[in-house]
């Protein structure tokens, strides 16, 4: 939205940061996302771009929004890592189409128990509640057998080669997701380095359709100290046209299962 509003105005990127006294950096990651934009942040944006009435009304809703959920989920971590999964499952739940470009990691719905374990304890190495969130994140997998939901992922084949864990369980977690992606009602695409071309692929995100609570569709990012949803239309569908042009030129099928096997035996 931010994005749109700058772009109605007729102001560059360049100019805005200016006028905002922010970097040009800064005001390409909240465009993108990456970083979440504050009220006081957004407010100056939409003076200086000019915005009408709705305008202003829906950027600052979206921004206070936004607050919300870095304020739900600082109470979710007070709560514990199961707690955080638990939230996720539900929000999974009551989506019927999921696609996800996972640049750098294996995604969660496609993680063993082992893989898991070790990120989890890589970012909050003295939590004591680590093993009921590996159960809980595990518990979230039976959505992949559920009839009537969509599921597809973009994985990029530097998210199969970071080495998370030891190589014993790297190469269960490939094997693993070698199997899952030869499931047919399944969408496991896996984007190699030489298959990229001019196409957006600067961060990770998810997007929940067709969710059944009626609200509308939204996409995932998620930033170092918390999620953030984006669920402005027009910005929706860039990401949607983002992922259809990852995922066209991404493997699939027994394309992506021989890809990640011959990389098992790489990294042996």
């Amino acid at each position: 939205m931010l994005r749109r509003i700058r772009k109605d105005a007729g102001l560059s990127g360049e100019s805005l940061a200016t006028a905002l006294s922010v970097s040009q950096s800064h005001l390409s990651r909240v465009e993108l996302g990456d970083t979440a934009a504050g009220l006081e942040l957004v407010g100056r944006w939409v003076q200086e771009c000019g915005a009408g009435t709705d305008d202003r009304a829906a950027a600052t809703e979206l921004a206070e929004s936004v607050t919300v959920e870095f304020t739900t989920w600082r109470s979710a971590m007070a709560s514990g890592l199961p707690a955080i999964q638990r939230e996720i499952a539900a929000a999974e739940a009551a989506a019927a189409t999921r696609c996800a470009w996972v640049p750098m990691l294996i995604p969660g719905l496609l993680q063993t128990a082992s893989y898991t374990h070790e990120l989890i304890t890589g970012k909050y190495p003295d939590r004591e509640d680590v093993a009921e969130a590996v159960a809980a994140r595990m518990q979230r997998q039976t959505i992949l057998y559920e009839r009537g939901k969509t599921l597809r992922w973009v994985i990029g084949e530097a998210g199969l080669r970071w080495q998370v864990a030891t190589p014993d369980v790297m190469a269960a977690q490939l094997d693993r997701l070698a199997m899952l992606a030869a499931e047919p009602h399944l969408d496991i695409r896996v984007l190699p380095f030489i298959n990229t071309g001019p196409v957006w692929h600067d961060h990770g995100f998810m997007i929940r359709g067709d969710r059944d609570d009626g609200q509308p569709d939204l996409v995932n990012v998620e930033l170092l100290t918390g999620p953030a949803n984006i669920t402005e239309p027009s910005e929706v569908a860039e990401y949607r046209r983002a992922y259809e042009r990852l995922a066209e030129l991404a493997l699939r099928g027994q394309d992506a299962v021989a890809f990640i096997r011959q990389l098992m035996v790489e990294l042996r």
